[in-house]
C-alpha cells in the first residue's frame, strides 16, 4: 500500500512537471512569436553611428515592450542600384528610403500609401495638404512625409584667405558675396598658393554636379531653377550667365586640376587638407568636414553668392523625406510596422538628430524643443534658413528625354564640344518637347508643378 502510494505520487509529480513544461513552453512560444522584426534600408551614411544606436535603445526599451525589433541597414553609393533591385523581385524591406522619384516606385504599386496603414490618416493630419506635392504623393495618394531640411552655403578656408590677403578692416577672412567676387578671390588664392593651393573646386566626375555646385547656387540669382515654377517650361538659357562665369573660372585656371577626373569625396578631403579655397556645399557636409574627413583648418560658411546684391532671390532649401512603407510590410504586422514609421518621423528622433548635428528638423518647432546646442562647426550656418526657399518638386524623372541630359551638355560647354547659347537653347528645346510629351500622354499633371504666383525674391 505504501510502495502504491510512492508510485502515485511520483506519477503526480511527473504529470505536473510535464504540464508546468508545456505551459512555460507554449509562454516563452508566445512571447517569441509576438516580437516582429522591421526592416529598415536608407543610405544615410552620414547619421549611421546616431541612428544605429538609437535603433538599439529603442529595441531594448519601447520595442522590447512592444514586441517590436528594428533591424537598420545603410546601404553605401550603390543604394539605388540594390534598392531598385530589390524593389523589382519583391524582396525590399518594410520600410525604406526611395531615391530616384516615389512616382516610379509607386505606379508599380510597390508601396503603401500613408493613409491605408493603421492610424495612417490620423498621423497625416500633423502635416497639412501634402497630396499635391510631388515631393511626397503619387495620383493622389501620399506615400512619405517631410523629414528635414537640406540647404547649400558657400565653405570657405580661412587661412587660404588670409594668406591671400582676402579680409576685412579687422584682420578676418572676407567671404565673397557676388559671383565675381567668388572669381575674383579664386585667382588670388591660386595665385598666392604657388602651384599647390586652388581658389576653388569643381568634382565634375560626380552625380551631382553640376546641379549641386553650380545650378541650385545659382537659383539666388534667377529666380527659378532649371525648371521655372511660375511658367511651368524648362528655361535654362536663364543660366548663361552661370556658364559665363563657369568658363572665366576656367580660362584663369584657378581651379583644383583635372576637375572632369575629380569626385565628390576626393574634392571636400582636398579642402580639408587646406589645398581648396572654396567649395560649395550641402548641409550634409558638416558631418563630412567634422567627422568623415576632419578639417585640418579654420574654415567658415557663408551665404550663397549672387550677381546682383541690389537684385536677388531666397536661397534654395529642399524638404525632403525619409521613410516610404514597402508593400512587403504586409507580412508584417501592420500596426507594429506603423508604429517604427512613427518612431523614425517623431519629434523626439528628430530633435536627436539636430542636437548631433545630423538633419535640419522640417519643422522649425523641433530646433526649439532641443535642449542642448549642437557642437558641430559650421551647423549653425547651414541650419540658418530665413532667407531659403521650400523647393518645389521638378518633373525630370517623368519625361523621357531625347538626348544628352544637362549635366552632359554642361559637361560640353566646358570641353569646349559647344558652345554656351547653342548649349542651352538645345537643353530648352529638347527638354520642353519631353515636358509637352509626357502632359499630352498623362504622365505629367503639370498642375502639380506649375504655380502662377511662385515668386522667391527677397
Amino acid at each position: 500500500m505504501r510502495r502504491l502510494a510512492v508510485v502515485c505520487l511520483v506519477l503526480a509529480l511527473t504529470v505536473g512537471l510535464f504540464f508546468l513544461a508545456g505551459c512555460g513552453n507554449k509562454k516563452a512560444d508566445t512571447k517569441a512569436g509576438s516580437v516582429e522584426t522591421i526592416t529598415v534600408w536608407t543610405n544615410s551614411t552620414h547619421s549611421k553611428d546616431l541612428v544605429t544606436q538609437l535603433v538599439e535603445e529603442y529595441n531594448n526599451g519601447p520595442g522590447k515592450e512592444k514586441g517590436i525589433k528594428i533591424e537598420y541597414t545603410v546601404h553605401g553609393g550603390d543604394y539605388q542600384k540594390i534598392m531598385e533591385m530589390a524593389v523589382e523581385s519583391d524582396q525590399a524591406p518594410d520600410l525604406l528610403y526611395v531615391i530616384g522619384g516615389k512616382p516610379k516606385v509607386a505606379s508599380k504599386g510597390k508601396l503603401i500609401p500613408i493613409a491605408e496603414m493603421p492610424g495612417g490618416e490620423e498621423f497625416l493630419e500633423q502635416y497639412g495638404d501634402l497630396s499635391r506635392n510631388p515631393k511626397f504623393s503619387y495620383d493622389g495618394k501620399v506615400y512619405s512625409v517631410p523629414f528635414n531640411l537640406v540647404t547649400i552655403k558657400l565653405v570657405y578656408n580661412k587661412d587660404l584667405f588670409k594668406e591671400a590677403g582676402i579680409v576685412d578692416e579687422n584682420g578676418e577672412a572676407r567671404p565673397p558675396k557676388t559671383w565675381d567676387e567668388v572669381r575674383e578671390y579664386a585667382k588670388k588664392i591660386t595665385a598666392a598658393g604657388g602651384g599647390t593651393k586652388y581658389g576653388i573646386a569643381f568634382p565634375m566626375r560626380w552625380g551631382g554636379y553640376p546641379e549641386w555646385t553650380l545650378i541650385k547656387p545659382f537659383i539666388s540669382s534667377v529666380g527659378h531653377d532649371i525648371f521655372n515654377h511660375k511658367t511651368g517650361r524648362y528655361e535654362f538659357s536663364d543660366f548663361k550667365e552661370l556658364l559665363d562665369w563657369l568658363l572665366e573660372i576656367k580660362k584663369d585656371k584657378s581651379y583644383f586640376p583635372g576637375p572632369e577626373g575629380l569626385d565628390n569625396d576626393p574634392a571636400r578631403a582636398y579642402f580639408s587638407e587646406g589645398k581648396v579655397g572654396m567649395v560649395f556645399s550641402a548641409s550634409w557636409d558638416v558631418g563630412v568636414f567634422n567627422d568623415q574627413f576632419p578639417a585640418k583648418i579654420d574654415w567658415g560658411v557663408a551665404d550663397i553668392p549672387v550677381l546682383d546684391l541690389n537684385n536677388r532671390y531666397r536661397e534654395w532649401m529642399n524638404a525632403a523625406d525619409f521613410l516610404c512603407i514597402s508593400t512587403m510590410a504586409k507580412k508584417k504586422d501592420l500596426n507594429k510596422v506603423m508604429e517604427v514609421y512613427k518612431w523614425f518621423h517623431s519629434d523626439e528622433f528628430l530633435v536627436k538628430m539636430y542636437e548631433n548635428s545630423k538633419f535640419i528638423p522640417y519643422k522649425e518647432e523641433i530646433i526649439q524643443m532641443a535642449t542642448k546646442k549642437p557642437d558641430k562647426k559650421g551647423w549653425a550656418e547651414f541650419s540658418n534658413i530665413k532667407n531659403g526657399y521650400m523647393a518645389m518638386s521638378l518633373p525630370d524623372n517623368l519625361i523621357s528625354l531625347e538626348g544628352p541630359n544637362y549635366r552632359q551638355v554642361f559637361m560640353q560647354v566646358w570641353t569646349g564640344e559647344t558652345t554656351i547659347e547653342k548649349g542651352l537653347a538645345d537643353l530648352d528645346r529638347r527638354y520642353n518637347a519631353a515636358l509637352d510629351a509626357a502632359i499630352k500622354q498623362g504622365v505629367v499633371n503639370i498642375s502639380l508643378y506649375k504655380d502662377e504666383d511662385f515668386d522667391i525674391r527677397l
